[in-house]
Formats: structure tokens, C-alpha cells, sequence
């Protein structure tokens, strides 16, 4: 392996050439630096969730179970109890955190996750029709917030086809809300034992999660992220305008809506089996360019934001309140809520210091 400096003043970069040249990647330090601290905060947010709880286990512990040690009531805290929800915690993070970043990509706007543009509002729609009317199925329930959320990104998609990412935004929130609403209304109208599993299901949560649920879904949503992380490169081109990104010998039309339907089924598939979980899609992105401070985002450093904003998410979800634990969803939407106040606050201040 051979390493080339960049000059330091002009662009913090190195080129790493493997086995003789035949490799090459050049690499920006910063976001180099910056995913490893990410990835690091992320092994530890999953190590204090796996051994906090009533029975605390320490971490010492917690990595022999993990090897495969360690005696019977560790294992049953730390295998059977925790695990299969932290697993979750990090697989639905890295899935709502790329699936942010696409939204936002395609729609070259902050604003642009798949949360504020209706896909979970639809997704809850479709999965609403099936408990009401076809029983409540996983297959079923998979279906219809499929259909539902797939539906509601494409209506967004087409009527706000080939104008700014500001009138997608714009689009995505005016279907949101009168879905929102017709979910509200289904809810008031059904049955009582109905209506309260729909709206346990609606504020999104990790628990009750098992191996057996876990394990399949994992397979397809790491089928794609990997789909979308082959694009990334062409999605760079896209980012830089569609003349240029044609100039590339890149299909605009096609590549937008392939990433549009893997965006949406990355959270699909996350509302499917927890439930809306709001916030992650729209600050992993940001956070991770924060963190990195590149222009172009990469997708896998999205995730691995993700990852950790969920899991950080649980840990607070679990242990806030306790023995009362709160619904994820709901801790994510608080933290939304007061990470879009501190944005928006930043920005004025940053406007009147330039108006100053």
C-alpha cells in the first residue's frame, strides 16, 4: 500500500494506492475522521444499552456474552432480552438515516425526509386499511405500508416533477397532512381494541422485537443499502445539476425514481415492523455532514448516523423514566422537534450577524 499527500492548504486528502496501483481511492481526511468517531460512539452507545437495564451487566460482561461466555442470567439479559432490540436499534437507524439522505439528495433541500413528505403518514394509511379490513398479518401489514408509503412518495414525486426541491418539500407535507388527518378519523371510527393497537403501533417502538422478526428484514434492507450505496457515485453526478450528470452518461429519470423507490422502501420497511420513527431521516444526514464536513454527503456515513442517533434514542426511551419506558418514536419526535428549534435559531443568528 503506497500514500500520496495532497497539498494540505488546498484540499485535505490522501490517495490510497493498493496492490501496486491497480486500487485507488482518495480519501478526505476530515470525513475519514469524522465516520470513525462516529462509528465509535456508535459501539459504545450499543455497549451501554446492552448492559443497562433492572439487571445491570457490565460491559466486561456484556462482550463475553457477546463471544459466546458468560453465565446463564447474563446471557438471558444481555442475549435474549437486549440484543435483539439493539440489533434493531442499529439496523433501522442505518435504514432511516440512508434513506434521508437519498430524500434529501433528490430533493437538494434539508427539509426533504421521508417523515415530513408523507411516506410514514401513507405508510400508516395503507397499514390502517389492512388492520380494519383484512385482520392484522405481517404479510398484510407489510403490504399495505408498502403500497400506502410507496403511493404517497410517487404522488409527491410526480406533481412535483421538474421544479425546485423546495415545491418537493412543499408537495410531500400537503399530501402528509390530509392523510394525517384521514388516519386520525379512521382511528376515532373503529373499534376500540382497534384503535388502540393502530395507535400503540403508531408512536413506533423497538420492543417485542424478536429474532425471528429481526432476521428477515435485516436481509432485505441490507440488500438495499447495499443497491443504493452502488449509486452513490451516480448520485453524486445528479447533485451536480441534470446537464451535467447527463453529461455523464447518467439516465436522470430513471436513476431518480429507482432511488426514490429504494429511499422509500428503507423506510417501509422500518415502519412496517416498528412503527413510525420520526427525526432519524431528517438529522442524520446533517449530522453527518457536520461531522465530516464534506460537501457531497456519503450515504454510508448517513447510516452510521443513524445507527447512533437510534440506538442513543432507545437508551433514552428505556431509561429516562424508569421503570416507565416511553415508545422510541416518541423520544424522536421530541428530539425533532428540539434540534429543528436549535436549527432554525442558528440560522437567524447567522442572518443578523451578516445583516450586522
Amino acid at each position: 500500500m503506497r500514500v500520496e499527500r495532497s497539498v494540505p492548504f488546498l484540499c485535505p486528502t490522501r490517495t490510497i494506492r493498493l496492490f501496486g496501483g491497480w486500487v485507488s481511492r482518495r480519501v478526505h481526511l476530515h470525513a475519514l475522521s469524522g465516520a470513525s468517531i462516529t462509528i465509535g460512539a456508535v459501539v459504545l452507545l450499543a455497549l451501554a444499552d446492552l448492559s443497562l437495564g433492572a439487571y445491570p451487566t457490565p460491559i466486561s460482561t456484556v462482550l463475553e456474552v457477546l463471544a459466546g461466555g458468560g453465565d446463564h442470567h447474563a446471557r438471558l439479559a444481555v442475549a435474549e432480552w437486549r440484543l435483539p432490540r439493539v440489533l434493531a436499534a442499529l439496523l433501522f437507524g442505518a435504514a432511516l438515516g440512508m434513506s434521508g439522505a437519498i430524500f434529501q439528495s433528490l430533493a437538494r433541500n434539508p427539509l426533504g425526509s421521508p417523515d415530513i413528505i408523507g411516506i410514514d403518514a401513507g405508510a400508516f394509511t395503507g397499514i390502517l386499511f389492512v388492520i380494519l379490513f383484512a385482520g392484522c398479518t405481517p404479510t398484510g401489514i407489510a403490504a399495505g405500508a408498502f403500497v400506502g408509503g410507496t403511493t404517497a412518495a410517487l404522488t409527491a414525486y410526480l406533481l412535483a416533477r421538474g421544479s425546485s426541491g423546495l415545491s418537493f418539500v412543499l408537495t410531500g407535507v400537503g399530501i402528509a397532512m390530509p392523510l394525517t388527518a384521514f388516519n386520525t378519523w379512521m382511528l376515532s371510527t373503529s373499534r376500540l381494541e382497534v384503535a388502540t393497537a393502530a395507535t400503540t403501533w403508531g408512536a413506533g417502538s423497538l420492543d417485542n422485537l424478536e429474532r425471528g422478526e429481526i432476521i428477515p428484514i435485516a436481509g432485505l434492507l441490507l440488500g438495499l443499502m447495499l443497491c443504493a450505496v452502488c449509486l452513490q457515485r451516480r448520485l453524486h453526478s445528479l447533485n451536480l445539476g441534470d446537464d451535467i450528470a447527463r453529461a455523464h452518461g447518467v439516465k436522470v429519470d430513471r436513476l431518480r425514481t429507482v432511488l426514490l423507490l429504494l429511499g422509500a422502501a428503507l423506510t417501509i420497511c422500518v415502519t412496517a415492523l416498528a412503527g413510525p420513527i420520526g427525526f432519524v431521516a431528517l438529522a442524520a444526514p446533517q449530522l453527518a455532514r457536520l461531522a465530516t464536513r464534506a460537501g457531497d454527503l456519503s450515504l454510508a456515513t448517513a447510516a452510521i448516523m443513524g445507527c447512533a442517533l437510534l440506538v442513543a434514542a432507545d437508551i433514552i426511551s428505556i431509561h429516562l423514566f424508569a421503570p416507565t419506558r416511553l415508545p422510541v418514536g416518541l423520544v424522536t419526535l421530541v428530539g425533532g422537534g428540539a434540534y429543528l428549534i436549535a436549527l432554525l435559531s442558528l440560522r437567524l443568528r447567522s442572518t443578523n450577524t451578516r445583516h450586522q
